[in-house]
Order: structure tokens, then C-alpha cells, then sequence
């Protein structure tokens, strides 16, 4: 999951997509839903540039819609045939890392018998 705060400014973060060429990146998009309302930002900005050490690649996104605390995005890196990465994008002014994260109450929990599981 990435996490990144609710600011109106350009963004960066690293992903490492399944695969691609270096000719194909120029063509890719990328998508950003808002999972619980499924609005999808239409007008994101982003550019691309590989890291230091040509193993990643780093994304940088200026959105156009407000980012707020506790929402959770589907984000796509993708070509106009093929997705190469998809993750979540969490939302969150908590800027320590290590404390634990606890999921939206958008989701049901159920107990069946002995197996305790979320459904999500």
C-alpha cells in the first residue's frame, strides 16, 4: 500500500511495475479511483522518471480533487493494453511509519463456525 498525505501538491513514490520497456513508458497513464465512491480523478497530473539505480521508477502525481484523511484510492500504472502495477493509495496525515494501520470501517466482518475472517 502507499501511502501519501492529504495535500493538493505534487507527490512522489517509487513502484516497481511487472514489467516494461523503457520505449513504452512514454505512453503510459495513470488512474486514481476513489474506492469507497469509485469517482476517479480525471485530471491527475503525473510524470515519471526512473530512480538513481534504474530499479524503480518514481511517479510523481499532483491530483485534482481534495485528498482527505482515511480515504483509500485504486491506483493503476498502465499502457492503453496492459496493466504493469496496481496498488491502494491511503491517505493519511501519520507520518510514523511504524504504527499500526487500521482499515476504514467500510468493510464486513462475518464468523462462520471457527474461521474468523474479513471480507473486504
Amino acid at each position: 500500500m502507499i501511502r501519501l498525505r492529504p495535500i493538493q501538491t505534487e507527490q512522489t513514490f517509487s513502484i516497481i511495475p511487472a514489467s516494461f520497456v523503457g520505449d513504452e513508458l512514454d505512453e503510459m497513464s495513470v488512474s486514481l479511483v476513489n474506492k469507497e465512491t469509485n469517482v476517479s480523478d480525471d485530471s491527475l497530473s503525473f510524470t515519471w522518471d526512473n530512480s538513481y539505480n534504474n530499479n524503480f521508477i518514481e511517479i510523481s502525481i499532483t491530483p485534482s480533487v481534495t485528498l482527505k484523511d482515511d480515504q483509500i484510492y485504486r491506483f493503476e500504472f498502465k499502457s492503453s493494453t496492459e496493466v504493469y502495477y496496481r496498488d491502494l493509495i491511503y491517505i493519511t496525515s501519520e507520518t510514523e511509519k511504524k504504527k499500526s494501520f487500521k482499515y476504514p470501517s467500510i468493510y464486513n466482518e462475518r464468523n462462520d463456525g471457527n474461521d474468523e475472517y474479513i471480507v473486504l
